[in-house]
């Protein structure tokens, strides 16, 4: 057995492969993985080879996520299969471990994966489950209200419409946790494209984009994917509500189904809109794996410092012991000049009494819960509370469904 990653020659076992464990039909779209990809190297698809034969494979996407408002490289890792003839020997397994290595290697500071098959697969190779919450409700068109006049809602136009919605997504998404940092080539990479990463409709105004939206509908369901606005503007939302259900009122549509959280402001005029009960739903079973947690956690301290620096209140120097799974011990120092360092040890630090679960923990980097919502221990100051409350804030975290691989 040999693990590495592919050669040249090996590509079309590759794909072939992966016919054979997803869709016989996707021979097309699995190249163009390779091929339509500019950002592709070879040492991204990894294998095991047996006797010069491709076993098992996977592929890792290299990418920038943000953590609440620091961005971390990222690798994804997808089209994780093996042949069937070679199935229940560990070749999967021994590749996943392998392929933690190789991130190591390129420098990722976190591993992220969606998986099919149950979760007990990843989990006991040290990867924690995080929920991408969603929703449905009944579609009901006759609640809709007319979109305002100055609002105008289109079909998107790639060659017209593409940079004005590359930069408002830049502009919506510097901040929101879970989102990945989209450059302009990777819109037009073929593997965005087939996922569906372009938008719908775009709402303008005086010929400027300041909204679109990105769904789909099959037969008596629309599929709400994606929506971006311009800050401070509830009218390009609730133009693009009222198209959305004019939409589904000409298709009779059903129900609306929407992969992100209802919190959203787009999600709330929408169910307002719809007056039906709201079915709340986990969109995808996404798991993450902390390549290196020290590494990771100094790439946020940037952000944490921004927090402190724009709070109202001022911090006095501190440590404390952040509750991280598995033992590892991580202090967080904050400096009297404003600055953070994550440190190994801190003879001063306190010890919070939180036991956090590896899910738990990350909710609280990502922003899924607060620190209000944490149980610290009765011994823990007001003024530590209040320090780790500025920074782990509750937020809206969201994984866009196009940018799933």
């Amino acid at each position: 057995m040999e693990i590495r990653g592919v050669r040249e020659s090996e590509l079309e076992q590759v794909v072939e492969l992966s016919c054979v464990a997803f869709n016989p039909d996707g021979h097309e779209r699995y190249w163009q993985y390779v091929k339509g990809d500019s950002s592709y190297r070879l040492p991204q698809t990894r294998v095991v080879v047996v006797n010069d034969r491709v076993v098992s494979t996977l592929r890792v996407w290299e990418r920038r996520m943000r953590v609440g408002e620091s961005l971390v490289t990222m690798g994804g890792i997808g089209g994780v299969c093996t042949h069937p003839n070679y199935r229940g020997v560990g070749y999967a397994s021994a590749l996943m471990r392998d392929t933690i290595g190789y991130l190591q290697t390129i420098g990722c500071d976190l591993g992220v994966l969606f998986t099919i098959i149950p979760e007990a697969f990843y989990r006991q190779l040290g990867w924690t489950s995080f929920p991408m919450h969603g929703f449905s409700v009944a579609c009901n068109s006759a609640a809709r209200s007319a979109a305002p006049s100055e609002w105008r809602v289109t079909d998107f136009n790639a060659e017209t419409d593409l940079d004005a919605v590359a930069a408002l997504y830049d502009l919506v998404n510097a901040q929101q946790s879970g989102t990945i940092a989209r450059t302009r080539a990777y819109w037009d990479m073929a593997p965005c494209r087939i996922r569906g990463v372009l938008p719908t409709v775009v709402a303008r105004r005086d010929g400027h984009i300041s909204g679109y939206l990105n769904y789909e509908i099959d037969e008596k369901t629309a599929e709400v994917r994606e929506v971006g606005c311009v800050p401070n503007s509830p009218g390009v939302l609730n133009a693009l509500v009222s198209y959305l259900l004019e939409a589904c009122e000409a298709q009779k549509i059903e129900k609306i189904e929407v992969k992100f959280p209802s919190q959203h402001l787009f999600a709330e005029r929408l169910i307002a809109a719809c007056a039906n009960p709201v079915t709340q739903t986990e969109r995808s079973k996404m798991m993450l794996y902390a390549v290196d947690l020290p590494i990771l956690l100094r790439r946020l301290v940037v952000g944490w410092e921004s927090r402190i620096a724009d709070a109202e209140e001022t911090f006095a120097p501190l440590a404390v012991k952040l509750p991280t799974p598995n033992n590892q011990q991580i202090v967080l120092r904050h400096n009297a000049d404003g600055t953070l360092q994550i440190v190994p040890e801190d003879a001063d630090a306190v010890d919070l009494g939180v036991d956090l679960s590896e899910a738990d923990f990350w909710q609280l980097l990502f922003g899924e819960i607060g620190w209000e919502q944490v149980r610290p221990d009765a011994s823990v100051s007001p003024a530590i509370s209040a320090f780790l409350e500025t920074l782990f804030p509750k937020r809206n975290v969201i994984f866009w469904v196009p940018d799933q691989y």
